[in-house]
């Protein structure tokens, strides 16, 4: 009976769909409510003899540590999994780990190290039955990696089959999400209704959840997305929106655990007052939103930007160019800082994760001479073996001395190649704003008649052209700007190369002129130079010879 029992009480462990602590321990950091998870995972999995135990008592550990934004003790706890891990040899205790480092590298805005953490963890859970509570959080993780709708369907169904009211409300949520992009994009009502549905099917859920906190932040979410809903509905909605907004600000105001979402809620209510043309009172809210706003927060850049939109939008509806001017330099600010943040960040994650290699190395290295010296000691009158075995270890030490030398490499050319698209998109970015600043200020020099509600509506068609543009440069092929350099007769320059982007993501010349603010015919002259540049012939077809360039 000990026996079975031991069976039984090891699969409860290993199998996420039936470890209710485990999801309970996720239920709290979902509500932030990091002293009860904290505690949990200390009494419940740090404490036990169980090494696999501990790993996901370490694992949720980091996910703590990164909630309180130290890094330092984020990274220490990862290392101590792993350890473990190694010790166990396990697939899913390593397969925890990974999840951690995922996580780790995902907010670090390391997207190699990111995608071979996550597809290690993921490969591995689905090897295994019961294990839908996990695959759930990392199908919730790569949305929050690429800002995609991707892989709903499965994270929902992955979350039904746990039964959890939080990972289903969470999964339904982000299914509205997504249907309410299409409405965006397609203006077809039949997406508005889809959306609005899977967020009652939320509210649902979120209601059947026990623990207030994490039923607070649901409820929350639910109202955020139904707002945001109703303020994109026509006929407008306004009534029904404002309804729901003094619920959000209710809930703010009463739980302190949902003091980040204030920006949201204060957003939202700006939002419907802009759409019932009380811009003051739209105005007001904005603050608020810009006051709660913490640059340190959860929030990615294009969440930090639309702050300071919504603010430069409002102020030119109020006639005050000035202030506008003031916020849309503002937005150039984040951009650069957070080029800036990223590549401060990859080199110091870096130098920690292999320091940590090495430190592991050396410990293992360690417990090999303990092994050799014990193998000296008893055969201490064989000599020879003794050489053997001492010019062997130190073979095997510059072996993987030169591997971690290869790697370092390897992994900084990644980097460099990934911090250049990153660069081009942030130019590209910066153009336009700069752009858009000159062309305002070229129509209040000549006092003519300007039409706010035109130049608003022409920067946000713009402006989401621009997003989609950004997320598909930095997704270039690393290669093809060295092969276009190579096969080039003379130097090309930034704007050489931009242009030949632009080429390669089949953009057309009044594509390229709108994001340019320049007129299509000097799009045609600057695509002939640049034809003239790489050295094709009369004949040659410039469109035709970027998008098949050899990569």
């Amino acid at each position: 009976m000990i026996f079975v029992f031991a069976c039984i009480s090891h699969l409860y462990f290993s199998q996420s769909d039936l470890d209710k602590n485990q999801q309970l321990i996720y239920t709290y950091l979902f509500g932030n409510e990091l002293v009860k998870a904290k505690d949990l995972i200390y009494s419940d999995c740090l404490v036990s003899k169980d090494d696999s135990r501990k790993i996901i008592g370490y694992v949720y550990l980091s996910y703590y540590y990164a909630m309180n934004k130290d890094k330092r003790k984020r990274s220490e706890t990862l290392n101590e999994a792993r350890t473990l891990a190694r010790k166990t040899g396990k697939p899913l205790d390593n397969a925890y780990v990974d999840y951690g480092y995922a996580g780790y590298f995902m907010d670090s805005n390391n997207d190699e190290l990111f995608l071979n953490f996550f597809n290690s963890s993921i490969n591995t859970f689905k090897k295994f039955p019961d294990e839908h509570f996990m695959l759930t959080l990392l199908y919730f993780l790569r949305q929050m990696y690429n800002g995609s709708f991707s892989g709903d369907y499965k994270a929902y169904d992955s979350a039904f089959k746990t039964g959890n009211p939080v990972l289903i409300s969470w999964a339904l949520s982000r299914l509205g999400n997504y249907y309410l992009g299409q409405f965006g994009q397609t203006n077809e009502r039949k997406y508005m209704d889809t959306a609005l549905k899977y967020y009652d099917k939320s509210y649902h859920y979120a209601r059947l959840i026990k623990e207030p906190a994490a039923r607070n932040k649901s409820v929350l979410v639910y109202y955020i997305n139904y707002v945001c809903s109703l303020n994109v509905m026509v006929p407008a909605q306004n009534e029904k929106a404002m309804e729901l907004n003094h619920l959000s600000e209710m809930l703010i105001q009463n739980d302190a655990n949902l003091n980040k979402y204030r920006t949201d809620v204060y957003n939202n209510i700006g939002f419907t007052y802009e759409r019932m043309e009380e811009y003051k009172k739209a105005e007001e809210y904005y603050l608020k939103a810009y006051h709660y706003y913490d640059p340190d927060n959860y929030y990615k850049v294009i969440d930090k930007i639309s702050v300071f939109e919504n603010l430069s939008n409002i102020y030119q509806k109020l006639n005050d160019y000035k202030t506008a001017l003031i916020f849309e330099k503002e937005i150039k600010n984040i951009i650069k800082e957070d080029s800036k943040k990223k590549l401060t960040s990859n080199v110091g994650i870096m130098k920690l994760f292999y320091k940590a290699e090495q430190k592991s190395q050396e410990i293992t290295e360690l417990r090999k001479r303990q092994i050799l010296y014990i193998i000296i000691i008893i055969l201490i009158g064989i000599a020879g073996i003794s050489i053997y075995f001492t010019f062997n270890n130190k073979f095997e030490l510059n072996k993987k001395n030169i591997a971690l030398l290869e790697a370092e490499k390897k992994i900084s050319d990644i980097q460099q190649e990934r911090l250049k698209k990153h660069a081009l998109a942030i130019s590209l970015r910066l153009d336009y704003k700069n752009n858009f600043i000159k062309g305002l200020r070229t129509k209040m020099k000549d006092k003519a008649e300007i039409s706010l509600d035109n130049i608003w509506k022409e920067d946000q068609l713009n402006e989401n052209d621009f997003n989609e543009i950004q997320n598909i440069v930095e997704k270039v092929h690393p290669n093809f700007f060295k092969a276009l350099a190579s096969k080039s007769a003379a130097k090309l320059s930034n704007l050489d190369m931009k242009y030949a982007a632009y080429i390669y993501m089949n953009m057309d010349n009044q594509q390229i002129a709108n994001i340019l603010k320049a007129d299509p015919n000097t799009v045609r002259v600057t695509k002939y130079r640049l034809k003239q540049k790489i050295g094709l012939g009369k004949n040659d077809d410039l469109r035709s010879f970027i998008q098949n360039i050899d990569l």
